[in-house]
């Protein structure tokens, strides 16, 4: 920021608490105080003093303070740019994303994957209109390594980078862990992860129900709750998952998937085999 012992800046200052002076004795009709005609000459001596030491006869009192005023702004431009920087970088460590999960390695020619690129896109246009009525949703499923991961992840980048939203990306065996088997040991930990879960802006669930299995009824109800609460809070959520629609009702039960539905979420179907690398000759 501008160095607050700038002589230039304190002359500007007290000139302009000068003129300010000036500008309200003419209001008050005092224009012929003694006084105030001494403010005016020394006002006038001062800034033909800065046009001499600033550059020459253009520099008036309003070209000075038009360039401060300039130097200023650019200031906090550049403290606001790196603020954002700054907070980018952070979102993305706390979504725990990875860094090529981004839509530039998405092939846009794969006519598969040419509605799924679009229909994200258009569920981040949205963002903030999901958010004032209630938040919204994507399912997106499909065999494994089809993209579902990498879409979500893009969608997720993108709305850090450009609208610095928080996201959490997270498996939900990783979930479970944390809640039920003390993967998160402390209890205060546990509820504040619990509270980021409900809170974030957009909570993405990868592998709901993985291996197309059946959740217990304690994590099915842990589902349905946690989704529930996002959706009165008007949080937006992504779900993933090898399941169907119509598995996935078997796999979370009735109490999680009216909750799911309550979303209103775009059903995304990755079609297609796996667009992972091979690993050697094996091509299965």
């Amino acid at each position: 920021m501008t160095d607050p012992h700038d002589p230039l800046r304190q002359e500007l200052e007290e000139i302009e608490a000068k003129r300010q002076k000036i500008a309200k004795a003419k209001q008050d009709h005092r224009v012929h105080d003694p006084e105030l005609s001494r403010h005016v000459g020394g006002l006038l001596e001062r800034i033909r003093r800065l046009q001499q030491e600033t550059g020459g006869s253009q520099y008036d009192y309003e070209t000075l303070r038009k360039e401060y005023d300039a130097k200023a702004n650019a200031e906090v431009r550049e403290l606001q740019k790196a603020a954002r920087q700054e907070l980018i970088q952070k979102l993305i460590v706390q979504a725990d994303l990875n860094s090529k999960w981004v839509f530039e390695n998405m092939d846009v020619n794969d006519p598969e994957l040419k509605y799924p690129i679009e229909t994200a896109r258009y569920f981040i246009s949205g963002f903030e209109h999901w958010e004032k009525g209630g938040g919204s949703g994507m399912l997106i499923y499909g065999g494994y390594g089809t993209g579902k991961s990498t879409l979500a992840g893009s969608v997720a980048h993108e709305l850090i980078t450009r609208r610095q939203k928080s996201v959490i990306f997270q498996q939900w065996a990783s979930i479970v862990d944390r809640l039920f088997f003390n993967a998160i040991a402390d209890q205060d930990e546990r509820n504040q992860y619990r509270r980021a879960l409900e809170e974030v802006d957009l909570l993405i669930i990868d592998e709901v129900a993985a291996n197309r299995t059946r959740l217990a009824d304690t994590q099915a109800s842990l589902l349905g709750h946690l989704l529930r609460r996002r959706r009165n809070l008007s949080k937006s959520v992504i779900l993933i998952t090898n399941h169907t629609p119509q598995t996935l009702h078997l796999a979370v039960g009735d109490f999680a998937f009216e909750a799911i539905k309550a979303f209103n979420p775009v059903d995304i179907h990755l079609n297609g085999p796996s667009r992972r690398p091979n690993i050697g000759n094996y091509n299965g």
